[in-house]
């Protein structure tokens, strides 16, 4: 009984975890520098974007995104984690917009951390 019950405490700390990206480094963020980071040392500061997109303007731009969950334990309290039960979730952004010279001409980087609350209170 007790083997039964700690394997599924642990199933349930595997699976209370999730993540989505890479983890944007923030001091690597702060090396950026408009009009003089070109779009190659952007890449090697942070790696491949997400994705990379043109806006209305005609400016190339870089999307990097990272998003972590992490379920808290009372959740899996039962009935009691019907009642305080969610989650703690980080979300980092970064779009980068690059002009026709192939420099940073502008960005915006944004960290996040909200609580999702999926009980009844």
């Amino acid at each position: 009984m007790f083997k039964f019950l700690a394997s599924c405490i642990l199933c349930a700390f595997l699976v209370g975890c999730a993540s989505y990206g890479g983890k944007i480094d923030a001091n690597a963020v702060s090396q950026i520098e408009k009009g003089k980071t070109t779009e190659a040392q952007v890449y090697a500061l942070l790696g491949n974007p997400m994705s990379v997109g043109i806006s209305s303007e005609g400016k190339k731009f870089l999307m990097y995104m990272y998003t972590e969950s992490q379920v808290k334990a009372s959740t899996f309290i039962p009935i009691v984690g019907a009642f305080v039960g969610g989650a703690d979730t980080n979300s980092q952004t970064l779009q980068v917009w690059i002009d026709e010279q192939g420099l940073v001409s502008s960005y915006a980087y944004n960290n996040s951390q909200t609580e999702l609350k999926t009980g009844i209170l």
